[in-house]
């Protein structure tokens, strides 16, 4: 485990609300998204811990589909990066956030998603190249 990964899990909130976001690609579902995580954890809940009750929590509330479709997702009014993530599937998605905007190592990532550190390395690799691919056919049109 890093450094990062022992800070204290009231401490991460805003980076819980943002991988909520970027998750869902909507401002009150991430809201109600972080309250249920929060409401899971013991306070003193490591971030890994965290990371993975909120896994939990999008798994029983969203399941393994994107929450928006190609049209919903083009609506939203951030960089085409966000609609390129947000069109990710789940576990792309997770491993990329977290990875990216969390911070966390690769080791990290595997506990919170219950995988092997190949397989997050996997996801790593065709999450970002998904990411490049949408990308590159948005700046095409």
């Amino acid at each position: 485990m890093n450094h990062r990964s022992m800070m204290p899990a009231l401490d991460a909130i805003d980076e819980v609300y943002n991988l909520a976001y970027w998750m869902t690609g909507n401002e009150a579902t991430a809201g109600m998204l972080v309250s249920q995580t929060y409401n899971s954890i013991d306070k003193h809940a490591s971030l890994v811990s965290l990371y993975k009750a909120f896994r939990e929590n999008y798994l029983k509330a969203f399941g393994q589909t994107p929450v928006l479709s190609a049209e919903e997702a083009a609506e939203i009014a951030d960089t085409d990066v966000a609609r390129a993530v947000v069109a990710l599937p789940t576990d792309f998605k997770m491993a990329v956030l977290l990875a990216d905007i969390a911070g966390l190592s690769h080791r990290d990532i595997a506990t919170v998603v219950e995988t092997s550190v190949e397989a997050v390395r996997e996801w790593l690799h065709w999450g970002r190249k998904l990411i490049i691919k949408e990308l590159a056919e948005q700046w095409q049109n």
